[in-house]
């Protein structure tokens, strides 16, 4: 048997058989695999308008139980899907982080996902209707919001900044690297517990 090496892959043989090598099956420029996939916090930047720097994101398109979050465009200034393609905006729509979006002490803003179940009948988890203020949806938060009976809160990834209101450098860190499904429990007067699983 003849195999031609190639991108991403090695081939060796001998009379006592042969081996393919494919740890890294799909190189980027790098030489290291592609890292995309649902929830990436991608695209991060500095935007200095109005004698201010801000950072600004977008996020990889993801679902949760099948519905794709929606995020505050602040080139519209309106809530938009995740997966919005509109010819002459940015596909994926672009986040801004203001000084409010920050831990003071950590420099550090939480991308979260927050979600929360239909508050008529049925009492669907996530709610799936646009308009409502359950649909979820991707913030920037100061502080790692807990779970109420209202949201599920799940952080994806954070960004930290060396100064919250001239940041010059930034730092991203992945929690989520795809889809989820989630479960909302909720049994008596507790607190209701969200559950998460990769898909």
């Amino acid at each position: 048997m003849k195999i031609q090496p190639g991108v991403g892959y090695n081939f060796d043989s001998s009379n006592s058989g042969f081996t393919i090598d494919a740890a890294n099956p799909f190189p980027g420029r790098d030489g290291q695999a592609e890292a995309g996939h649902p929830f990436k916090i991608v695209n991060v930047a500095l935007r200095t308008s109005g004698g201010s720097t801000k950072v600004i994101f977008q996020v990889q398109s993801g679902t949760i139980n099948n519905i794709v979050p929606k995020i505050d465009d602040y080139v519209t200034s309106t809530e938009v899907l995740l997966d919005r393609v509109t010819s002459g905006v940015a596909n994926p729509p672009t986040a801004e982080l203001a000084s409010s979006n920050y831990d003071s002490g950590t420099k550090t803003s939480y991308i979260t996902l927050r979600a929360g179940a239909k508050t008529t009948s049925p009492y669907n988890y996530p709610d799936s209707v646009f308009s409502s203020n359950q649909y979820p949806v991707i913030i920037g938060g100061n502080a790692v919001t807990a779970d109420d009976n209202t949201w599920g809160f799940l952080v994806i990834g954070t960004i930290t900044v060396d100064s919250i209101t001239a940041p010059t450098i930034f730092t991203v860190t992945q929690n989520i690297t795809g889809s989820l499904w989630a479960d909302r429990i909720k049994l008596g007067t507790t607190t209701a517990r969200y559950y998460y699983a990769r898909i």
